[in-house]
């Protein structure tokens, strides 16, 4: 919008400011409106002389025929038979001053009821000759000028709103080429923004060597390095990770004949030491589990069964339930729900989400799972009874190593990667993850997959 106000204000002034300084090609108004030696009459009389003194008679009748009516009213030119050429009735100023204008005496005014007319004597380039009147208020009246401010304001609106359509459309179509490109770096960011750096926007900019493009370029460049870095702080990880496996392997070996030899006088001691090497060993097995690369170099060329998947995992659950006193639910009114994956991906996902929901669901609780289909994606909601996750901290606890600060820590047995693990495997098969609070209590992790096939 300031674009185009600006746009406006500039088109305005600059044609008012040309208008101002030159009318029109013939009458050069405004250089003489410095002198004050002038009044406007009598300058728009010197104006018309000027344009007819070199034209025949059949010309000037031809050219005040083709003025408008608001540039004839201020002036008459009279015939050697003493009428008007438009025919119009002489007013008294110009009756008294026809018979006073000839060859020897061209010029002169007179003031007559507070009206001012100027007379002039002109022969033109066919030798007839003709009388100019022009006729304005006394000459102490500002009205004078009206003249002047009516040719101008009547003059200026055409090429005014032909230059505003003629500069809007070139704006407009500018504006737009602009846009284009910016909309284009928006959407590019907002991609980055959600994590995705293998986003590339330079291809589409290949036609362009302005600075969008330049700009375009350096983005890519951007993007290209952060990917790469990355992936390169992935692949430590995980290669620490893999040279931490096998000291750690040798710690729960030597830690095994400890509590062998130890004959129960370190036991207490031992089983910390136990349970520190097996959290270690979940983490470093979580580690290797993520994905390096957004794709994870693979591809989905395998099919399983949705709805056979989540009848397995809730029947592997229910021992597990039963001992904690928590029910159990799997709403699935599909005999069959196919989709792509690869391996046993998916496995994991539902997994993580349905132990996290028995882990923090009290005793008596329950566990709803429900399977839908709808609009060419399969939609699973796993609802908890648990003490559910600050409404702030929803989104970040997909993120690698996150916890909340309070039912969700340590000691309740997450380290923060399940989910986040859980999350990439989604993306990498079309789809989403989300969690969102109960109204009635509780956690509810919603996961949307594209079916097989669309």
């Amino acid at each position: 919008m300031t674009f185009w106000c600006i746009t406006a204000v500039i088109i305005v002034t600059s044609n008012v400011i040309v208008h101002w300084r030159d009318i029109n090609p013939d009458n050069n108004l405004q250089r003489l409106r410095d002198d004050r030696d002038y009044e406007p009459a009598l300058r728009f009389l010197y104006q018309i002389v000027g344009s007819a003194i070199n034209r025949n008679s059949a010309q000037v009748l031809a050219d005040m025929r083709s003025m408008p009516e608001w540039s004839t009213r201020h002036f008459y030119i009279v015939d050697s038979t003493n009428r008007d050429l438009l025919d119009r009735p002489l007013p008294a100023g110009v009756h008294h001053l026809v018979p006073k204008l000839n060859p020897s005496h061209p010029f002169d005014k007179v003031i007559l009821d507070e009206e001012k007319t100027w007379g002039r004597h002109v022969t033109l380039n066919d030798g007839k000759s003709v009388k100019i009147f022009t006729i304005a208020t006394s000459a102490g009246d500002n009205r004078s000028g009206n003249i002047v401010w009516q040719l101008f304001i009547n003059n200026i609106w055409p090429l005014l709103l032909t230059s505003i359509l003629v500069s809007g459309t070139a704006c407009f179509f500018l504006a737009r080429h602009l846009a284009r490109g910016l909309s284009t770096l928006q959407r590019a960011t907002r991609s980055i923004a959600k994590g995705d750096l293998s986003v590339r926007i330079s291809d589409r900019f290949d036609t362009r060597r302005d600075e969008i493009a330049s700009l375009a370029h350096d983005f890519d460049h951007m993007t290209e390095r952060l990917e790469k870095a990355m992936a390169e702080q992935k692949r430590l990880i995980k290669d620490v990770s893999h040279e931490l496996r096998t000291p750690l392997a040798r710690l729960q070996v030597a830690l095994a004949l400890a509590q062998q030899r130890s004959q129960g006088t370190v036991d207490k001691e031992l089983d910390r030491i136990r349970q520190a090497a097996d959290y270690l060993g979940d983490i470093i097995s979580d580690i290797l589990a993520l994905p390096v690369l957004d794709d994870g170099g693979w591809t989905l060329d395998d099919t399983m069964d949705l709805s056979a998947l989540l009848e397995a995992l809730n029947q592997g659950l229910e021992s597990e339930a039963a001992r904690k006193n928590i029910t159990l639910k799997l709403d699935n009114p599909l005999s069959e729900a196919l989709l792509a994956t690869h391996g046993n991906m998916l496995y994991g996902v539902f997994d993580n989400v349905l132990r996290n929901a028995l882990r923090y669901t009290p005793t008596g609780g329950t566990i709803t799972t429900s399977l839908r289909q709808e609009a060419g994606n399969y939609h699973i909601d796993v609802a908890d009874t648990g003490p559910g996750v600050p409404e702030a901290q929803l989104a970040d606890i997909f993120e690698p190593f996150y916890r909340t600060d309070q039912a969700r820590d340590r000691e309740s047995g997450g380290y923060g990667l399940g989910l986040a693990i859980a999350q990439r495997t989604v993306a990498l098969h079309g789809g989403s993850i989300k969690a969102r609070n109960r109204q009635q209590g509780g956690l509810e992790v919603s996961i949307t997959l594209p079916r097989n096939g669309d």
